[in-house]
């Protein structure tokens, strides 16, 4: 085998690695609920307090709380926070620039090899 075919081979395990990860599920907090660190009130996990708990927070706030803090920000800081919230960590942006570079780099390499 020469290094071109490896090198397609190993591009294309990284490409179907990357689209098998994004199927599998994510991590989940094992308990259901959690204590407000605020008020104190027992309350369900959202997706906000998931993302919060892959992201190693140890401390979580319900849904009222969360939402008196978001109206004591300033409109600029809220929308920041507000739009941080939906995007989530791993938006997969870099995923998709490293995609579109390597699969015409992969590409090439195929063809160059069996032409």
């Amino acid at each position: 085998m020469s290094l071109e075919v490896i090198f397609g081979i190993a591009i294309a395990g990284v490409i179907a690695l990357s689209f098998v990860s994004k199927l599998l599920p994510k991590r989940q907090p094992k308990e259901k609920h959690f204590k407000c660190s605020h008020c104190g009130a027992v309350s369900c996990h959202t997706e906000r307090t998931i993302e919060a708990w892959r992201n190693s927070k140890t401390r979580f706030f319900c849904q009222t709380c969360h939402a008196k803090w978001l109206q004591s920000r300033p409109h600029q800081e809220r929308a920041q926070f507000s739009s941080r919230g939906n995007a989530g960590s791993g938006s997969g942006c870099l995923g998709i620039v490293v995609f579109f570079a390597f699969v015409p780099l992969a590409g090439y390499f195929l063809v160059r090899t069996y032409a």
